[in-house]
């Protein structure tokens, strides 16, 4: 790149130097060019002069260019380009000048040491006598091109870091026996590198952005060892003279880098069809002239693409057989040109340029080829027939490029199709010219007043930028010329005050489809195919009845299509039978084999698959410690029932009675989303942290950070005969398909005990309770083979430093329908209980959770949720504050443990949560209530 930059600013400076003040060459840098002008006997006819033998030489030519640049206010050459015409050997000596950046040198004789001992940081040289390199490079750019012969032994440790070093040799690759030696002992930066070769050296330590390598005529394919060691090259361009095999090894590299591969020259015929791998980088696949022979039965010999690779050019080659461009539906960028194709012409599909140039490809055009004009569609030279769709037909003058040698294409004769509005973006300072049939190119209309126009979807969306409102009309009115098929431009006057913001896309998206906000296009959606993305292919199950250990009949629900070629389930590696007469497009049934645990399930269908797990429920359920002794074990829920004065997930904790001193509790809404339940100097929090979506090997897709997001919104509401107070946080996130909007909402209960119940479980918050819910619609997965976990964090701060301090200590146990997280910090204890079900579009399913990480002090639960549309969870959070607190510290004062429990239920709608917390006091006049308070505080801040 910052090669690039020299060379185009002094392409401007040249340019726009004839507009600045004359600049005179400094007297001494003026007579060093003078003596190597002559002693390179360079032919300076017509050259500019200032006077009589005097050369100006700042002024360019059209034969030799220099460029002066005023430093200091003395004026010196910076850009020299000169043909030498005679044989004399030039030193370095020869350019002494300060300030030469660039030198360019044709038809030159150097000194053998000339590159190693001048001090010009980028050289380019043409057909020059440079044979061999035998010492480090000077120069971060230096370009050989056609160089006569390429001989000796060139060690890699010459390169020069970060720069750019290219030896482009003739058509012919003239004498090469170049060797090149890979003695790096580190890694090599460096941006691009051109080598011509008879072999294909080690790229060991060689990390290069660009590597283009030219296989000379005595190249011999034997030995391809070597490509493996391309590891950390980016872009790869092999140029061959001789007719080699594909490369399909370089489709192997392990750990590659490597994004583009392009291939200039010929091309063996294959023994098959060439099958590429699907895990690999490359995302650029270019073929040059490939000739006749590269390909099998008469079409392209590669069944299909990698859904990675997004561009694909081919020039040459005999494809009549060649049906469609189906094998190509995930290719963004397609050139197959020259190359005998013959069939139909299809629709656009997600092409974004498209060349189909010199075929004898047949039919109509399609006025889905609208959003594309001569930069980006190329159909020239075909057996193209019919009338021209109206965006084409107004426009000749650019659609004729497009078109052109279509003997059988028609325009039509009249164009009445036109609708403009223009919109003024005063924010941006931006107009947008947005409509149907609008034009091609900028060529195509201009606008009085005028502004610089640019397509941003042809036929559709134009805009213009401006820097003061006093370009634009006063009265918001635009006069628009289209230039049309008739001599007459057709002219609209255009209201820009009475002009609505234009769509986000250039039409409505179908349900296939989604608004690509980058490029204004509608565009096919995961699992959707087809030239109107009308094709569903996913299949996915939301949800499964359960069944426990003998196994026996279960439906899977979900999407299945309404095609069900080759359809098999597997449990367990299992088959699953298919129970007949049972298939739909929404469930099938089968009967699962005996098996106890969670189970691998697949399903195969249309040559696609779905991969999920199945759980076999359990008869007789486990409680959690047996109840410690001291409650009994409900074995069909695994839930205990705790003797009187015990109470606790295990019946461990003693419950408080009738015993005083016990410390206050009260509970906190952060204004961030976090609920906090302090008691006396420990705090405990709960919060919803992340939602994360993962691909099918736990790979992180997509993550959001939910906590410190929120806008706070207060609101009072009636539930019948409840008078209860909540509080409402939101946030959005961004997605491509559509954003998605998470509700958080905190309930107070004030008048009455509330009943919630979820899979056949009860639960009920008392007075005083709070509920918390969060809601998360309209989630767009990236896959329908992906899924959601959302994190909990429970965690304790403290900063007690009496008698009461202890340690925390985070457990975590589970069985067969629960998971239980404990907290225990300060002789107090805080539990979690997440219960393992769910409602998937309606039905109940079983889930699993995780947990995500543990510290010292605080815990990360993640629940998994299945892709579904409408997912409603239930993890049963109940959180536990008991003390064995020490009054004054002294022994008398030991009290056993009392109770403060916090019930925490939580539910998703459509990925919905919903979580409630429910503290009960043993002992009123002990523990103050201060969540009115809290929350009163809250409200009044906001109001």
């Amino acid at each position: 790149m910052k090669k690039i930059f020299i060379f185009v600013f002094i392409y401007f400076y040249s340019f726009f130097g004839s507009f600045a003040s004359p600049l005179i060459l400094d007297p001494t840098e003026a007579q060093l060019l003078n003596d190597l002008i002559s002693f390179m006997n360079v032919n300076m006819t017509g050259f500019p002069t200032i006077s009589e033998g005097v050369y100006d030489y700042c002024n360019s030519s059209d034969q030799y260019r220099f460029v002066c640049s005023s430093i200091s206010n003395k004026v010196f050459l910076i850009y020299a380009d000169i043909e030498q015409t005679n044989t004399l050997i030039i030193k370095s000596s020869n350019f002494s000048f300060s300030n030469l950046n660039v030198l360019k040198l044709k038809n030159c004789h150097l000194s053998p040491d000339f590159l190693t001992t001048i001090n010009i940081d980028s050289i380019v040289l043409d057909g020059c006598n440079v044979i061999r390199i035998e010492s480090p490079i000077m120069q971060s750019y230096l370009e050989i091109n056609n160089p006569p012969s390429f001989q000796g032994e060139f060690k890699f440790s010459y390169l020069n870091k970060f720069g750019q070093f290219k030896i482009t040799p003739n058509i012919d690759i003239g004498q090469v026996s170049v060797t090149y030696v890979n003695d790096l002992k580190s890694v090599l930066y460096i941006n691009a590198l051109s080598l011509v070769s008879n072999y294909i050296p080690s790229f060991t330590n060689v990390n290069v952005i660009e590597l283009n390598l030219y296989l000379s005529d005595n190249y011999s394919y034997s030995d391809t060892s070597n490509i493996t060691t391309m590891t950390n090259v980016q872009k790869f361009s092999l140029i061959n003279n001789s007719t080699i095999d594909f490369p399909i090894s370089i489709f192997y590299i392990q750990n590659s880098i490597m994004t583009s591969l392009s291939i200039a020259g010929m091309l063996n015929k294959p023994n098959k069809m060439i099958e590429l791998p699907q895990n690999n980088n490359i995302t650029e696949l270019i073929f040059g002239y490939v000739f006749r022979e590269f390909q099998i039965n008469g079409t392209i010999p590669f069944p299909s693409l990698p859904p990675n690779i997004n561009s694909f050019q081919l020039s040459g080659g005999n494809y009549p057989n060649e049906t469609d461009l189906s094998k190509f539906s995930n290719v963004y960028m397609l050139e197959i040109s020259d190359s005998n194709l013959n069939f139909k012409l299809p629709k656009k599909n997600n092409f974004e340029n498209l060349d189909l140039s010199y075929n004898m490809i047949k039919g109509t055009v399609d006025s889905s080829f609208c959003t594309m004009n001569s930069l980006t569609l190329n159909l020239r030279s075909n057996d193209l027939s019919g009338t021209l769709p109206s965006c084409f037909s107004c426009y000749p003058l650019s659609s004729s490029s497009i078109f052109a040698l279509n003997n059988n294409l028609k325009y039509s004769t009249t164009c009445t199709t036109i609708k403009a509005n223009i919109y003024n973006d005063k924010t941006n300072k931006r107009l947008i010219m947005w409509g149907t049939d609008i034009g091609l190119n900028s060529i195509d209309f201009y606008t009085d007043p005028y502004f610089p126009w640019e397509p941003v979807i042809p036929s559709y969306r134009f805009e213009a930028f401006y820097f003061s409102n006093v370009l634009l009309p006063s009265n918001g009115i635009f006069t628009v010329y289209f230039q049309s098929i008739s001599l007459k431009p057709i002219i609209i006057k255009v209201n820009s005050t009475q002009s609505q913001l234009p769509p986000p896309c250039y039409r409505e998206c179908t349900i296939g489809e989604y608004c690509d906000t980058n490029t204004l296009r509608c565009v096919c959606a995961v699992g959707w195919s087809g030239d109107d993305c009308s094709i569903n292919t996913n299949i996915y199950v939301s949800s499964i009845d359960s069944v426990d250990e003998k196994g026996g009949d279960i439906t899977l629900y979900g999407w299945f299509t309404n095609s069900h070629n080759n359809l098999s389930i597997t449990i367990d590696n299992k088959d699953c039978p298919i129970i007949e007469n049972t298939i739909t497009n929404v469930s099938i049934q089968c009967t699962v084999s005996a098996g106890t645990g969670k189970k691998s399930l697949s399903i195969q269908q249309n040559g696609g698959s779905w991969s999920g797990y199945f759980i076999y429920e359990t008869s007789i359920k486990s409680c959690l410690n047996n109840c410690s002794k001291n409650g009994e074990c409900n074995i069909n829920t695994g839930e205990c029932n705790c003797r009187l004065g015990y109470t606790g997930f295990d019946c461990s904790i003693i419950s408080g009675g009738g015993n005083s001193g016990l410390p206050s509790s009260n509970t906190t809404i952060n204004n961030n989303g976090t609920t906090v339940i302090n008691n006396q100097k420990t705090s405990y929090q709960i919060l919803i942290t992340k939602l994360i979506e993962f691909d099918v090997e736990k790979n992180i897709i997509q993550q959001y950070t939910l906590d410190n997001k929120w806008t706070i919104e207060i609101k009072n509401t009636n539930d019948d005969d409840d008078n209860n107070n909540i509080y409402q946080f939101s946030q959005t996130l961004v997605q491509s398909l559509s954003n998605c909007t998470i509700s958080y909402t905190v309930e107070e209960i004030k008048g009455k005990s509330k009943d919630f119940s979820f899979a056949g479980y009860n639960l009920t918050l008392g007075e005083g309770s709070i509920k918390i819910s969060v809601s998360i619609y309209n989630y767009q997965y990236s896959s329908f083979l992906n899924n959601l976990q959302l994190q909990f964090q429970s965690s304790v701060t403290s900063d007690n430093n009496d008698c009461n301090k202890e340690e925390t200590d985070i457990q975590n146990s589970n069985n067969e329908l629960l998971n239980y997280i404990t907290i225990k910090k300060d002789s107090k204890i805080m539990q979690a209980r997440f219960l393992n079900r769910i409602l998937s579009d309606g039905r109940s399913s079983i889930i699993t959770s995780d947990l995500v990480s543990k510290s010292s002090d605080s815990v990360i639960i993640g629940l998994n949720l299945p892709y579904c549309t409408n997912c409603i969870i239930d993890p049963d959070f109940s959180v536990l504050v008991t003390t064995s607190f020490k009054n004054g510290c002294t022994s008398e004062s030991e009290r056993p443990a009392y109770l403060i429990p916090v019930v925490v239920v939580s539910s998703v709608i459509g990925v919905a949560l919903i979580v409630a917390l429910s503290y009960y006091i043993y002992k009123k006049k002990f523990v103050e209530n201060q969540l009115s308070k809290k929350l009163k505080k809250i409200e009044t801040q906001h109001s």
